[in-house]
């Protein structure tokens, strides 16, 4: 429909068409208990119109009247519930009306279930352990306060798994509720103390302006690190108000709005005046306090210094040590850069890379091969017809009711047929619908032949399985902005970095969410309505030669990752207890399985080797699996990626897992 509007001015009568926008904004709740259900996929059939419902099961599309008539139909789908399919004219009139739609549930056959509560030796309840009915796919974890309810039966098995507990089986003897004491495990605790033992401790130092100091000889009061400072913090004075006693800052900084980091702010030339008329002031104890930055006095606005490039802040105001300073507080900053050590033609020295990291291994690249009996039975047929006959027989066998067979047969299809090699794929989620675990694989695999709305499917049912892992609302903002579902994505990381959700922790994934916002940001900006987003988020120059994305289906999968650059140097990521219990037990308690990398060296142009081994065995029944995704020139509009699942637990042995040619775009834009 179009509107026809006439303008008269003096003799003349223009005709001007106006197109009107249409607005869909509703709820979409149960039928039967009227509480909102998120995920809901909503689209108009045979069109490229199409949202989701958020966490409170709201969604908002708006489209051009134009490109929907009366007849197209609008389809609401989500797992567990019936599919509504209705015409445009019906939805319109009724939401003229009305702003909830329902959905009935599926009927689903009742199931005995066990309840029960986890608690460690100290009698407190134990979040995220695993609670497992042995040798089946039926798994849970426990919620924020320890408690779990498992379908199970009378003399089943259950197992419970916690990162540095000892595991735990009971067996199933009455209905009622079980209470479970998970012991701490001494094996592994002396395992960490040994490989403490190993390890030294980084010094750490500040720039006073007459040398350099050891960080720990300050107060615990006296100093934040960049540890502390986080990625939230846009402004200095954010890190400083409220953390140090008696300091005071001015509350006319200009500061306001939500809280992001990576700003693409600037550091003022030392001894350059400013140029605003306001700037924050720094007090302590009533008397204003100097600024030295990497030990020279600053005397710009505090809050252009960029606090991703800080170290360290420490606050000087006893008498012994303020001396220095005329007898005045003083607020020493000291940049990351102060005191990297550079070879005589100013190139950066690593330290991880300088003695003892020579890489004088030969490792063989992982293999594809598989030979496992049924692959084996399959490469005889020279037909389709032949390799389904075949498929159909292996199938009905119980063995075979895994996730690596369904995995394997379906690559195996794909040269055959790609439909019935993804059909293959989507069995994992009818055997084991509720494991998460599994469902990550059948996603990740999704992910990597480009299937994105049947990915995004499993992802939201990963969601609604896991609704306390941080990792659970990242995946989905991630495979959203893939789906196309670019406002949904958006609203989601601004929801993840601003830490709307309730009880959960994101800020184990702020880096690589802010990376991802960013690229949302450049590619997509002209689909996106971004008036809340910071200005720093849409204005800076952001890119990165080589960004690498870890991921793996159980967050407490033991196993290291290698870096080989072009000058055979190396070095060593190892995700185990032994190595990184505090950041394991983090991951373990906020539910997140990623690690990003990014390579953005002008002095290692060449060939990078990235190799991978894992630290554990497994049953191949249900294993853990490598989601390896590789971007190349990640942000700009000649951005590359390409994806690789593989199979962790098959690699007990070092295997090169990718060799990347790389050339900074610094250096190619030069020549």
């Amino acid at each position: 429909m179009r509107a026809t509007i006439f303008i008269i001015s003096l003799f003349l009568t223009t005709t001007v068409f106006a197109q009107y926008t249409v607005t869909l904004d509703a709820f979409v709740l149960d039928a039967e208990t009227k509480e909102s259900i998120p995920y809901v996929n909503i689209q108009c059939v045979g069109k490229d119109i199409k949202g989701v419902t958020n966490n409170d099961g709201q969604f908002t599309i708006k489209f051009d009247e134009e490109y929907v008539n009366n007849h197209n139909n609008f389809e609401f789908a989500v797992a567990g519930y019936e599919t509504l399919t209705i015409e445009m004219s019906k939805l319109s009139a009724y939401l003229s009306a009305n702003d909830k739609i329902y959905l009935s549930p599926k009927k689903q056959k009742l199931q005995h279930t066990i309840s029960g509560v986890v608690y460690n030796e100290d009698k407190q309840s134990v979040q995220n352990a695993v609670v497992r009915k042995k040798n089946t796919f039926t798994e849970v974890q426990t919620n924020v306060d320890g408690t779990f309810t498992i379908p199970a039966e009378i003399g089943d098995v259950l197992e419970v798994n916690f990162i540095g507990m000892n595991p735990y089986k009971v067996v199933v003897a009455t209905d009622k509720p079980l209470a479970i004491t998970l012991t701490s495990s001494g094996e592994l605790l002396n395992a960490v103390e040994l490989e403490g033992e190993k390890r030294k401790k980084n010094k750490r130092y500040v720039d006073t302006g007459f040398g350099k100091i050891d960080i720990d000889n300050y107060g615990i009061g006296s100093v934040v690190t960049s540890e502390q400072i986080g990625l939230r913090r846009v402004y200095i004075t954010d890190v400083l108000r409220g953390r140090i006693a008696g300091l005071q800052v001015s509350a006319r900084e200009g500061n306001s709005g939500p809280r992001f980091g990576m700003v693409q702010s600037i550091s003022l030339p030392v001894g350059v005046q400013p140029t605003q008329t306001e700037q924050p002031v720094l007090k302590i104890r009533g008397q204003r306090a100097l600024v030295f930055y990497d030990g020279a006095p600053f005397y710009g606005n505090i809050n252009d210094i960029n606090v991703n490039t800080v170290d360290n802040i420490v606050i000087v105001r006893g008498l012994s040590r303020t001396v220095l300073y005329g007898g005045r507080p003083a607020v020493l900053i000291t940049s990351k850069n102060r005191f990297i050590k550079r070879d005589a033609d100013g190139n950066i020295i690593n330290p991880a890379l300088v003695t003892g990291n020579d890489y004088k291994e030969s490792v063989p690249v992982i293999s594809q091969k598989d030979t496992a009996d049924y692959m084996t039975a399959l490469k005889t047929a020279t037909t389709y017809e032949e390799a389904l006959a075949i498929y159909t027989v292996q199938s009905r066998k119980a063995k075979h009711q895994t996730v690596p067979y369904y995995i394997d047969v379906s690559e195996y299809f794909m040269k055959w047929n790609k439909e019935k090699s993804i059909a293959i794929m989507a069995t994992i989620e009818k055997i084991a619908g509720n494991n998460p675990k599994a469902l990550k694989v059948l996603a990740y695999k999704l992910e990597a032949v480009d299937e994105f709305e049947k990915a995004k499917h499993i992802y939201q049912k990963i969601a609604t399985l896991l609704p306390n892992a941080s990792q659970s609302y990242r995946d989905l903002a991630m495979i959203y902005t893939k789906a196309g579902n670019y406002q949904e994505s958006l609203d989601l990381y601004v929801k993840m970095l601003t830490n709307s959700f309730e009880n959960i922790d994101f800020s184990g994934l702020d880096k690589p969410m802010l990376n991802e916002i960013q690229q949302l940001l450049r590619k997509h900006r002209v689909q996106l309505n971004y008036k809340d987003i910071p200005s720093n988020l849409l204005t800076g120059t952001f890119k990165h030669d080589v960004r690498i994305v870890v991921e793996w289906n159980q967050v407490d999968t033991e196993f290291e990752l290698q870096f080989v650059n072009p000058r055979n140097k190396f070095h060593t990521w190892e995700h185990s207890v032994a190595a990184n219990k505090e950041s394991m037990i983090a991951e373990v308690k906020n539910g997140y399985y990623m690690k990003e990398f990014i390579i953005d060296d002008v002095n290692n142009t060449g060939e990078w080797i990235i190799n991978v081994k894992t630290l554990q065995t497994e049953k191949a029944f249900n294993p853990t699996y490598l989601k390896y995704t590789v971007y190349k020139n990640y942000g700009a509009p000649n951005e590359e990626r390409a994806v690789k699942v593989v199979k962790l637990y098959k690699q007990q042995q070092k295997v090169t897992l990718d060799k990347i040619q790389y050339q900074s775009v610094t250096v190619a834009q030069s020549r």
